[in-house]
């Protein structure tokens, strides 16, 4: 009697459990997140609704190359009281007619290649970009699929001012591991149409 007791009990917990998930999973992408779909570049995503959009975004390559598409820019409140720059973003970028050179690198000048990721249903090639300038860093992490007719990439880009040049106690150094966790967990919902 005892057994089927612990059995009973199991199962409650495991059906209130998944009740509780689901319904905080609901909540979560109701209220906090929308689906961007731009059906000219063929894809949607979940962001968070506080992002800016800008679909005439442009990302200048190089100087013969410029790469459209859309940004999420992240909102105040992610930077605030932080050495993180307002201009970091998550985008997603289209490159027509590079079905056959689609790869990471073709979104980045002077890019370090970092293999491949399968994640979110799609494989992509990764490369990874760092520069700096006048008390600045720019850290750049690109993820390229192949897609009918061309090559689609998801760009993180991510400025910041160096945490040692502000006045002691003014700022705190922003959480680098959970802004890129929070752009993979957007990256991770990109559906290719």
């Amino acid at each position: 009697m005892k057994t089927y007791h612990y059995v009973l009990a199991i199962l409650l917990i495991l059906i209130l459990g998944s009740w509780y998930y689901s319904l905080k999973k609901e909540v979560l992408e109701n209220n906090l997140y929308t689906v961007y779909k731009n059906e000219s570049l063929g894809f949607s995503i979940k962001i968070p609704k506080d992002f800016t959009v800008d679909e005439k975004y442009q990302y200048q390559v190089n100087s013969s190359t410029v790469i459209s598409g859309v940004k999420f820019t992240i909102p105040e409140s992610l930077k605030e009281g932080t050495n993180l720059s307002s201009d970091t973003y998550i985008s997603v970028e289209a490159k027509p007619g590079a079905v056959n050179s689609c790869s990471a690198e073709i979104y980045l000048d002077n890019s370090v290649s970092s293999g491949f990721i399968d994640s979110g249903g799609h494989r992509y090639s990764m490369a990874t970009f760092s520069g700096a300038a006048a008390g600045n860093r720019y850290d750049e992490t690109v993820f390229a699929t192949p897609v009918d007719g061309g090559c689609i990439a998801v760009r993180y880009f991510v400025h910041y001012g160096v945490f040692e040049n502000y006045p002691e106690g003014s700022i705190s150094r922003f959480d680098e591991v959970s802004l890129k966790s929070l752009f993979d967990s957007i990256r991770e919902t990109l559906v290719l149409d």
